[in-house]
């Protein structure tokens, strides 16, 4: 599978239509960087080792949801309705997945406080979803332009 997908616009970069795979990974390793290093400072206090279970494991956490995130946005986006409408649905699918499946798991962990724990996922998760559906909204829109 090509990382990415040819066009016959050259008036356009062919780096900006990257496929679906591509996206994913590129999103997933900005995300396990990100949450990493975020992760780790917030365990500096408690030596090396730490530092280094907390960055991987959050680091890994975050590439994995934001890998199911970003093809849960992609699978969710196609269809025949209104594209305004399937930006909504993808957004809110995203949160209520986000919402469940983090509280599941710091449940099963015994988080004393789950709320602010997960509070910044759930709300730059969301913005991600969002962000990312209007992308596709809007190179849809470019595409059906150009078939014009």
């Amino acid at each position: 599978m090509a990382i990415i997908d040819a066009t016959n616009d050259m008036s356009m970069p062919s780096a900006t239509f990257l496929s679906p795979r591509a996206r994913m990974l590129l999103a997933s390793g900005v995300a396990f960087v990100f949450y990493a290093v975020w992760a780790g400072w917030a365990n500096r206090m408690h030596g090396p080792a730490s530092v280094g279970m907390a960055a991987m494991a959050q680091g890994l956490y975050s590439a994995v949801v934001t890998a199911g995130m970003t093809a849960l946005v992609e699978r969710l986006f196609s269809g025949t309705h209104n594209r305004y409408w399937r930006v909504l649905r993808c957004t809110l699918a995203t949160l209520a997945a986000l919402v469940v499946s983090s509280l599941a798991v710091h449940w099963v962990a015994g988080t004393e406080e789950v709320v602010m724990t997960v509070l910044p996922s759930w709300v730059f998760g969301t913005l991600y979803a969002l962000i990312y559906a209007l992308g596709l909204a809007q190179s849809e829109r470019v595409s059906q332009r150009r078939q014009e």
